[in-house]
């Protein structure tokens, strides 16, 4: 009971970081207009330099199979998410004909679509060590590249030649020169100067996309109608929140997975969907609301469900 306690208390700042970004929007301290220029700043900038901060002298990522392992597990995490809300639209009484089928693969990616950065990176921070960190970022390589492949294919029917440039973004890249420098030792000649401005500018990424965050929800709050056409946001509630981490924990114990690999993929269970869901589907023309409705109705379980379900998976994969 003590260790969940101490799981609670590392959630609620992350969660209390958005309601703070949530508020400042409301009593309109910083404008809507603002939050992409922030956003553009935290990913283009402060994101790479908590990656470099992370990864270099990290000795988990010395290890080939957490090389191979995470990113291969958070594509396949986040693979199974669309499996499951596809197969599953027809409970959610979504038909293949709604809307030419869009709205089912909306769900599909509702469903599937994880938070896979801002609220896993301050819990594994606070909950974990530095090696887990650095491993939960190559995780998040297997997400990127599935989320501008699988994912933006399903809601545009683009094919892979067109949009395949998108994957190469500054925190993959950041990730890539990154594990190369850690794995031929580099740590030992970057100036100590360096790395204190890496870490300065790192420990700042993920408290401003938090608040910036919660000034988007407070946007989309006032745009869109959360009552109206419950039945398919419910039903990815309940996939999402409960159905999908139980199934992952389980799979997960199959796999002689490091201690490191294990908290990350107990952390990624336990995330609600992620609001990159919504801002795909506006980005590609499909069911923005219907993934509007699945990210709130996750999120503010989530605050609930993401401490349980880390206590949960800690105590089936043994990783604490």
């Amino acid at each position: 009971m003590e260790e969940f306690w101490i799981i609670t208390e590392a959630s609620i700042p992350v969660f209390l970081m958005m309601l703070i970004g949530f508020l400042l929007r409301a009593f309109k301290c910083f404008p809507e207009e603002a939050s992409p220029a922030i956003l553009s700043i935290v990913v283009n900038a402060l994101i790479p330099c908590l990656i470099i901060d992370s990864v270099i002298g990290n000795n988990a990522l010395k290890k080939p199979e957490n090389l191979l392992s995470a990113p291969i597990a958070g594509a396949a995490i986040l693979i199974l998410g669309l499996f499951v809300g596809w197969i599953c639209s027809g409970i959610a009484g979504i038909r293949d004909k709604d809307g030419g089928g869009l709205k089912r693969r909306t769900f599909a990616v509702s469903v599937g679509l994880y938070n896979y950065g801002y609220i896993p990176f301050p819990l594994a921070m606070a909950l974990y060590d530095t090696n887990t960190v650095g491993v939960l970022l190559v995780f998040n390589v297997g997400v990127e590249v599935c989320v501008w492949t699988v994912v933006a294919a399903m809601l545009s029917g683009y094919s892979l030649t067109k949009e395949w440039k998108k994957i190469f973004n500054m925190p993959l890249t950041a990730i890539l020169v990154a594990a190369i420098l850690n794995l031929i030792g580099a740590e030992k000649v970057i100036p100590t100067a360096m790395m204190d401005t890496f870490h300065g500018l790192g420990v700042c990424a993920y408290p401003l996309g938090l608040v910036v965050s919660g000034g988007v929800i407070y946007d989309l709050c006032r745009k869109e109608n959360m009552i109206r056409a419950l039945r398919a946001p419910l039903v990815g509630l309940v996939l999402r929140c409960g159905i999908l981490p139980i199934i992952i924990l389980f799979l997960a114990m199959l796999f002689p997975f490091s201690t490191e690999v294990k908290r990350v993929i107990v952390l990624q269970a336990a995330m609600p969907t992620a609001v990159f869901a919504m801002v795909l589907s506006r980005l590609f023309g499909a069911d923005s609301a219907l993934a509007f409705r699945v990210v709130m109705l996750t999120t503010l379980l989530s605050v609930v469900s993401t401490p349980i379900w880390i206590h949960i998976g800690s105590w089936m994969l043994d990783c604490q």
